[in-house]
């Protein structure tokens, strides 16, 4: 029986007998295993970034080999040569980008932007597992000694030590995040915490002294180290600190401490205190010296400060302060803020000011805040816009100054009070309580004279709001 004839061979048709390519499974495949060991932990997140970030064209070298012999052995076999799928056409695309943008990433310094980045998204355990040490330290504080503390990465609190007489002592408590513990134990000898006395200064090193800059995925073990110190009553301390918390408490001499991420707290402090923040919350309470903030921080508690209270820098959270016995200035790039005592309380936050129990003179300019003050003795003088001004001072209030921009004014004054009005509001009514002449002049109305047998001056301006003099 003779066989049927065979059909000639057509390319037109000959596309969809063809067969896909097994370049993009392979190299898929390979991909799985990678991330089977970083599963499996025989590979770190670090490591696999930095093997993929450094490797990834060879993967490309893999696909363009696996073409060249497929299309070699279907052409020796007189076939099409395999055809690329979609699927496999996107995972080509998207190693490129990946390989692209891994391989910028390997030169990027991670460590500098973490630093001014206010965010943990807990990746600690990318670095391995984490494992703990415990060291304590002993060193006799000289003569007149003062204190100074550097940490890299780490809490520090300093306490009050029982008997003043005693050496300084530090428990350090370590944690290391590192591939095995062969691994942490070489990094903690290798950066072993330190006390040395130099001159009348004693030195506290937290150990982190070995360069261990993160850039790109080659990071290493992460160290962090915190210190517990006990220290005599009397000594002057000094913190200078990386990234971690600061509580200095219970001293009867001057602090100074200086953070670029970390919260900071001093309390029961018999001397000045100096803080220079870049990032955190800042919190001061029963200082018998002045308090000085500077730098940029979220939230800023201030009270029972018996000297001056200075605040420079840039200040991006609630602002409250109470019980200041001398001045306070705040200055920053929206606010201008100086006061002459501040018996009551004080809270600022980005749309609001709220003051009272002031002995002035008080002074302020800022923008786009509501502003109100209560019990203000003294001169006051408000420079604002894009906001309300509510002032009610109290006996003896001195001259009284407010000037607004596209903003209400509301004034209370005691209803014997003796003064001299110059009013003016531009496309806005002005409205008085006291007998006053108020006339109208285009779209200003002013008001001007003298309120009982005068006094004191009571100048107001704003324009795009309603000024109102009320007794009360």
């Amino acid at each position: 029986m003779a066989s049927p004839p065979q059909m000639p061979y057509d390319p037109r048709y000959s596309r969809y007998r063809r067969p896909r390519s097994m370049a993009g499974p392979i190299i898929l495949i390979g991909v799985g295993v990678m991330f089977l060991l970083m599963n499996m932990r025989l590979v770190s997140w670090p490591r696999l970034g930095w093997f993929f970030a450094t490797w990834w064209p060879v993967l490309l070298i893999v696909f363009g080999l696996i073409r060249i012999a497929e299309y070699t052995i279907a052409r020796s076999r007189g076939g099409p040569a395999p055809r690329l799928g979609g699927g496999a056409i996107f995972l080509l695309i998207l190693l490129i980008v990946m390989g692209l943008s891994a391989s910028s990433a390997r030169h990027v310094n991670w460590q500098a932007i973490g630093n001014n980045v206010d965010v943990n998204p807990g990746w600690d355990g990318m670095f391995g597992e984490k494992y703990e040490f415990t060291q304590e330290l002993s060193q006799p504080l000289p003569g007149d000694g003062r204190i100074q503390i550097d940490s890299d990465r780490g809490s520090v609190t300093v306490h009050v030590a029982e008997n003043g007489d005693s050496p300084v002592k530090m428990v350090v408590h370590r944690h290391i995040s590192a591939d095995s513990q062969e691994a942490a134990n070489k990094f903690n000898d290798q950066q072993k915490p330190a006390m040395s006395v130099d001159g009348n200064i004693l030195r506290i090193n937290s150990g982190e002294h070995v360069a261990h800059v993160q850039v790109g995925f080659s990071m290493g073990p992460r160290i962090v180290t915190d210190l517990e110190i006990w220290a005599p009553r009397k000594a002057p301390v000094q913190v200078n600190a990386g990234r971690g918390d600061v509580n200095v408490s219970q001293r009867d001499a001057d602090v100074k401490i200086t953070t670029t991420r970390g919260d900071v707290q001093a309390d029961q402090i018999k001397g000045n205190v100096e803080i220079i923040a870049r990032r955190g919350n800042v919190q001061a309470s029963q200082v018998t010296g002045d308090v000085h903030v500077e730098g940029r921080a979220d939230d800023v508690t201030l009270s029972d400060i018996s000297g001056v209270a200075l605040l420079e820098g840039e200040f991006f959270g609630d602002t409250k302060l109470s019980h200041i016995g001398k001045s306070v200035k705040f200055h920053s790039t929206r606010t201008d803020l100086e006061l002459g005592r501040l018996d009551g309380d004080l809270s600022m936050d980005s749309g609001d000011l709220r003051v009272s129990s002031v002995a002035g003179p008080f002074e302020v300019r800022t923008k786009a805040k509501d502003i109100r003050l209560e019990d203000v003795s003294g001169p006051i003088t408000v420079e604002n816009s894009h906001g309300e001004i509510d002032v009610r001072p109290k006996a003896p209030f001195g001259d009284v100054t407010l000037n607004n921009h596209q903003g209400a004014i509301h004034i209370v004054l005691p209803e014997a009070a003796g003064f001299t009005v110059a009013a003016r509001s531009s496309r806005g009514e002005l409205e008085s309580d006291f007998p006053l002449n108020v006339t109208k002049n285009g779209d200003d109305h002013v008001a001007e004279g003298n309120v009982g047998k005068g006094g004191k001056k009571l100048q107001l301006t704003t324009d795009h709001g309603t000024i109102e003099i009320r007794k009360g």
